[in-house]
């Protein structure tokens, strides 16, 4: 059955038909549907006589489907405007409107509409809260908790608005969350986009059918489109206002204990952290934005939104727009990746896709957007400077004023730009592009953590350096003293063992980054990887099993355009463990950047996997796996990394192979 339009009026729910409206009465309609949103802003134009424009009414809802039981978008009317003699236009917005509309929490069961404040909560970090012992308390640890009972509580009660909890994805956030409180001050909504960011930049949203979803990002690809054939447009931006290096984030308020027995008062202030990425902050200049979250109060939770902030922001990023012709199928865009290729069939790109606008007109047209969107679009900044109280003692509560922080593998996710296996000084490393340096303003601490391993020299009072580090996070030649800022060295080899390494000689340098998403593909394998975030998988094989595909990707080069490739090299922290017997075995390597590809073999000699955490480089700084490669091929969306061919081939006991990190050398001539 083809393309029919059909085009539904619901009143007073969205599940309470009224009528379908015909065809012949609509003079143009188009939606939107986001990956962070779901259902968004919509429109429909009918022909209707100005005097049968109470036919609509405001807070009815308008279904939009491809045929019948395709439902391609669902919205509430949020506004009507007749022009006579003949035409009504309706702005529809989905169902996710009603998420602005709820506000958790109150200020107290005898206030306004009876609710008292509510905490969610690992530990108890604010006995002095002026209101704790009216509030109440849920435990939760992970943001999927959170979010499900924010639906659970809040949501499903006061709107149209469904759960299920196959459309919630389990998140393992290392630290996961600390604290929230609220008082019905904010709404779900925004407590949603936050979440969502600390999540590994989730996707959610409402649906058509008025279900909820949180979901980590998808990498299979649901769509494919080509120059030539269906692709009418195509356009790529670059856009400086898209980058940001300096995050001033101002949270909630803390109490300090009462200031005197006769009088109730307490001594309070905000949190407040001030949060840098250098390397960033290095090549473009201090691009600083200004966010406001005001049920953040613990160094955890502001540590963690950052970090993931600067994942999509701290480097220049393309936005794509692509406008495709007579299409029969929605690519939701929280379902998975599009892929886009050239005339010739050659990819050009494979990303989630942002935004979908939908002209649902004679033959459905999509418009995409892909890349990040602008964030003053959840965050915006009041266009005047604040200033906040400071705390009396700088020490309390969650290290307010800046601490030292260790990372391990755990808390790196999918959208994470670096993650590193090895640990120096007892501390595992992480980084954001390369490393994420944290001053809170109310204090006098600064630190850096490097893709090394843990923070580089002592703590410090702020503006006064750190011993044994290099201010500009460069060493030349011989082996610096302390680590560097930015994880980078020149002419010195690499630096720790993640992020984006440097080492040049007189013709050549080299950069390594870290893969921060990862996929199972079927190739016909027995068993599929578990995806564990930030390139990360493990798969448990029995005897005589082999493994699908673990792709890995998302690496993020901004390598010089142009530049001859002279050398490739992938690093696997691999491992698994009681293989004594050398029961798991083998394993391909696979870089493809659109058409090119080369393998080689993840071992050399017997190809038996390591029973404890080891590193296995494949290939060098001085081949190319047989193929020509340019730096542009490592700058596309479409690069990625596959590992195939590992089997099981001893007794019978079940083995679990385990990949820790996916690193990728790129050497390329000056």
């Amino acid at each position: 059955m083809g393309y029919q339009r059909r085009i539904v009026h619901y009143r007073p729910g969205p599940g309470d038909f009224q009528a379908v409206i015909s065809d012949r009465a609509i003079a143009g309609c188009w939606f939107e549907l986001h990956r962070q949103g779901g259902c968004g802003a919509g429109e429909l134009r009918l022909k209707d006589r100005f005097v049968d424009r109470a036919g609509i009414e405001i807070g009815d809802w308008i279904s939009m489907a491809y045929q019948t039981g395709d439902r391609w978008y669902l919205g509430r009317v949020e506004e009507r405007v007749a022009t006579s003699p003949a035409e009504i236009s309706f702005r529809l917005q989905g169902m996710s409107v009603e998420l602005g509309e709820v506000f958790p929490g109150g200020f107290s069961p005898d206030r306004a509409d009876g609710v008292p404040p509510h905490r969610y909560a690992r530990t108890d970090l604010f006995p002095n809260d002026p209101d704790r012992s009216l509030e109440t308390v849920d435990a939760v640890s992970q943001p999927d908790e959170f979010v499900t009972l924010l639906l659970q509580q809040y949501v499903v009660p006061r709107t149209h608005i469904s759960l299920d909890a196959a459309m919630i994805d389990a998140v393992n956030l290392a630290d996961g969350v600390t604290t929230a409180k609220f008082r019905g001050e904010e709404s779900v909504r925004s407590i949603l986009k936050e979440e969502a960011v600390r999540a590994f930049n989730a996707s959610w949203g409402v649906d058509a059918w008025g279900r909820f979803f949180f979901l980590q990002k998808r990498t299979s690809v649901i769509a494919t489109f080509q120059e030539g054939v269906d692709v009418v447009a195509l356009e790529e931006s670059r856009d400086r206002d898209l980058l940001y290096n300096r995050v001033m984030l101002t949270g909630g308020y803390i109490y300090d204990e009462q200031l005197g027995s006769d009088i109730f008062m307490r001594g309070y202030y905000r949190w407040r952290g001030n949060y840098i990425q250098p390397a960033s902050r290095d090549q473009h200049g201090e691009r600083r934005i200004r966010i406001w979250i005001p049920w953040i109060r613990t160094e955890s939770d502001s540590r963690q939104f950052v970090k993931e902030f600067f994942r999509v922001y701290a480097q220049p990023t393309s936005r794509y727009f692509v406008e495709v012709a007579d299409q029969h199928v929605l690519p939701v865009p929280w379902g998975g990746r599009i892929l886009i290729k050239d005339h010739s069939g050659a990819e050009l790109i494979s990303a989630m896709v942002e935004t979908i606008r939908v002209q649902f007109d004679h033959a459905p047209r999509f418009r995409l957007e892909i890349g990040p969107e602008d964030p003053h679009t959840h965050w915006p900044e009041p266009p005047h400077d604040e200033r906040w109280e400071i705390p009396g003692n700088q020490n309390q509560n969650g290290g307010h004023g800046g601490s030292e922080l260790s990372f391990d593998s755990s808390d790196v996710g999918p959208d994470s730009t670096d993650a590193s296996s090895s640990s120096v000084s007892g501390s595992s490393s992480f980084g954001v592009s390369s490393s994420l340096e944290s001053s809170e303003l109310s204090g006098g601490e600064s630190v850096v953590e490097t893709e090394g391993g843990g923070s580089s020299g002592d703590e410090s009072e702020s503006g006064g350096g750190e011993s044994g580090s290099s201010d500009s996070g460069v060493s030349s030649g011989e082996e610096s003293s302390g680590a560097s800022e930015s994880g980078e060295s020149s002419g010195g080899g690499e630096s720790g063992s993640g992020g984006e390494n440097s080492s040049s000689s007189a013709n050549d340098t080299c950069v390594e980054k870290t893969a921060t998403d990862s996929d199972t593909v079927d190739d016909g394998g027995d068993e599929e990887w578990e995806r564990l975030g930030g390139g990360r998988g493990e798969v448990s094989l029995g005897q005589n099993d082999s493994a699908q595909t673990l792709r890995c990707f998302d690496f993020n080069f901004s390598l010089p355009s142009g530049k001859t490739v002279v050398g490739i090299t992938v690093t696997y922290n691999l491992e698994c463990s009681n293989n004594a017997a050398n029961d798991v075995v083998g394993g391909e390597v696979t870089v493809t950047s659109g058409s090119k590809s080369g393998t080689k073999s993840l071992f050399v000699g017997d190809g038996v996997w390591p029973d404890s955490e080891t590193d296995e480089i494949v290939g060098s700084e001085g081949d190319t796996w047989g193929e020509s490669w340019t730096t542009d091929d490592f700058n596309a969306f479409g690069l990625q990394v596959d590992l195939s061919a590992v089997e099981h081939l001893g007794n019978a006991n079940t083995r679990t192979a385990e990949v820790n990190s996916v690193k990728l050398k790129v050497c390329y001539e000056e």
